[in-house]
């Protein structure tokens, strides 16, 4: 080989290696959105974004969120809604029960909300089978060394409230290792299978027990940055239940013992209801004018009166009047949901 022919030969030779190099490093810096490494997954949390190396900009993760009601108790023992975002996954019914369950991980959102879970940290969910409307729970039996007879009531409740919020869920049968038992510790009935019950029925020595009832919603105060809505059951004189006659409830307030709230101007009172083309139009005495001098009760005042009437079917916008003249410019859309967080 001359000399001339070597030299290019060595040439082309060093200008391939060059731009393989090149292309190896431009590979191993450059990542591209399919290249993310599989700790910037493992790592993420519920929530968080996912920092696409190489990007400007941030993108969310595509993942299927189901908006699912959750049951928990707050410090004066009643059962509270609230609705959370839980990623989709197969077996949701489940994912939900561990929701409300209070484990470490869970423990900041609890501080958060300023409720309780209703299930121990201990409890483990042996199995979960629908068929047929049933839903067959298998829990673990650290379930049943709870403290009193109000936390035992509301963890069976606020499971069946939970699971029956599932079109597929209309009752809910209850095992404990893989056996029926007849009642807890605190003597809760878990015998049979049970259906979703008046939800915080509220009893006293002088209440009628064989009348209607209606769902009042008052303000639970917690210690927490979150306001929420307390549903109480309330048994009324009436056989037939009434908008009327829940707003009337409604305006008498929580009782003194409740530890409940309703920041109604004093003084108020129902002039009249009115329902027509899905308009609930619900009308008060000037006192009722004061409640914006309230900022911070204002909002939560007239939302309780919204959940209050969304407890009958054709109610799908309220109306709130004072003297015959609108409070709210336009109809207020009564809210899906009673609490989110």
């Amino acid at each position: 080989m001359s000399y001339k022919k070597y030299m290019v030969y060595l040439i082309l030779c060093l200008m391939l290696i060059t731009t393989m190099t090149g292309c190896v490093l431009s590979k191993k810096n450059d990542k591209t959105d399919s290249d993310v490494d599989m700790s910037d997954l493992t790592n993420m949390k519920n929530g968080d974004e996912l920092m696409m190396h190489g990007d400007e900009e941030d993108e969310e993760i595509d993942i299927e969120i189901r908006e699912t009601l959750l049951y928990y108790q707050d410090d004066n023992g009643y059962l509270v809604p609230v609705v959370r975002k839980i990623p989709w996954e197969e077996g949701i019914a489940k994912a939900a029960l561990n929701m409300m369950k209070d484990t470490q991980e869970q423990q900041m959102d609890f501080m958060a909300m300023g409720l309780k879970p209703v299930l121990p940290a201990t409890a483990k969910i042996n199995g979960l089978s629908i068929q047929n409307g049933l839903a067959k729970l298998d829990l673990s039996k650290e379930v049943m060394k709870l403290d009193n007879a109000v936390e035992e009531n509301n963890m069976v409740q606020g499971i069946v409230m939970t699971l029956c919020e599932f079109p597929a869920i209309e009752r809910v049968q209850f095992l404990f290792d893989g056996e029926i038992i007849d009642s807890l510790k605190y003597g809760t009935d878990v015998s049979r299978p049970l259906e979703p019950q008046n939800l915080n029925l509220e009893l006293g020595t002088t209440d009628r027990i064989d009348g209607g009832v209606v769902t009042v919603f008052y303000h639970n105060r917690t210690s927490s940055q979150y306001s929420y809505l307390v549903p109480i059951t309330r048994i009324i004189a009436h056989d037939s239940p009434t908008l009327e006659k829940a707003i009337e409830e409604l305006i008498k307030g929580p009782k003194p013992e409740s530890g409940l709230d309703f920041d109604i101007p004093l003084g108020t009172k129902l002039l009249g209801v009115q329902i027509e083309d899905g308009i609930a139009s619900i009308n008060f005495s000037s006192e009722f004018k004061n409640l914006s001098s309230y900022s911070n009760n204002e909002e939560i005042v007239i939302r309780a009166i919204c959940m209050t009437a969304k407890q009958f079917p054709t109610v799908e916008k309220v109306n709130i009047l004072v003297e015959g003249e609108n409070y709210t410019p336009e109809g207020v859309t009564v809210s899906t949901f009673v609490n989110e967080y």
